[in-house]
């Protein structure tokens, strides 16, 4: 569908945003228990300033530059068409991997959450659509259940999909994440922690405390992880975020069980 227009659905019941989650067809049936999961990465809670937020996002016409943004890289990546919803970020978001304050989001099968708040840069926004919209399109070539993802295929996500900002909107728009470790401190991670348990499944604790840094492994390693596999993948290969949009996780893990990072 696209855009979903959720700056109507504000203007209506801006302070029960519960109530927008109903007409969202996802796996979680409780609304409550959904818009419990979209604030952890960034959904709004109402507050004045999440609607002075939202006042701001229709002045600086929000959902029309998404929409843009979603037509070119739409006929750019001959991609799908997710119904996109934008809310407000919530003030002071801590989860939004790398990027300056202001936005985050997460994709889900058939569906775009991008959560903004008002830019000086719109190639920040840009930067943030093209990391989620790259995740629609290569869920939609894998034709892969959610459930069936591992924490390889994890990596390949963040990976590929800031290559795609790199490669498309500039390195300065790269998440601060992507670059943030070492090369000793991701070889160890690589070594003690990721490379036995790759096969960990979407579903299991594991994947969520490597991918996003719990306990023993240093905040949003995953991510880092990710974008250097492909940095790596890139210096053996012609690489194009198009050509790549369907390949196989295992591909580009091939050089870092055998070559892992020096230190």
């Amino acid at each position: 569908m696209g855009i979903i227009r959720t700056d109507l659905w504000m203007e209506e019941a801006f302070s029960k945003p519960e109530l927008f989650l109903e007409t969202i067809k996802q796996e979680r049936e409780d609304p409550e228990d959904f818009y419990r999961y979209l604030q952890r990465f960034g959904m709004y809670r109402p507050s004045r300033q999440a609607e002075q937020i939202f006042t701001a996002l229709k002045k600086a016409d929000a959902w029309e530059k998404i929409g843009e943004y979603h037509a070119k890289y739409k006929k750019l990546w001959n991609g799908p068409d997710p119904d996109i919803y934008i809310f407000p970020v919530r003030n002071g978001n801590g989860f939004n991997f790398g990027r300056s304050r202001g936005k985050s989001g997460v994709t889900l099968p058939g569906a775009v959450f991008l959560f903004l708040a008002p830019v000086r840069d719109r190639k920040e926004w840009e930067a943030l659509f093209v990391h989620e919209y790259h995740h629609a399109a290569r869920m939609s070539r894998l034709k892969k259940p959610l459930r069936d993802y591992t924490l390889l295929d994890s990596l390949v996500f963040e990976g590929l999909a800031e290559h795609a900002v790199l490669e498309y909107v500039g390195e300065e728009y790269v998440s601060e994440t992507s670059k943030r470790y070492s090369e000793k401190q991701k070889k160890h991670a690589w070594q003690q922690f990721f490379k036995k348990n790759l096969a960990a499944g979407k579903e299991e604790k594991i994947h969520d405390d490597l991918l996003f840094g719990r306990k023993y492994v240093p905040p949003m390693m995953g991510y880092a992880l990710g974008y250097h596999l492909i940095e790596k993948y890139k210096t053996a290969h012609s690489f194009s975020t198009i050509a790549n949009l369907g390949r196989r996780s295992e591909i580009f893990a091939e050089g870092m069980f055998t070559n892992p990072p020096e230190s």
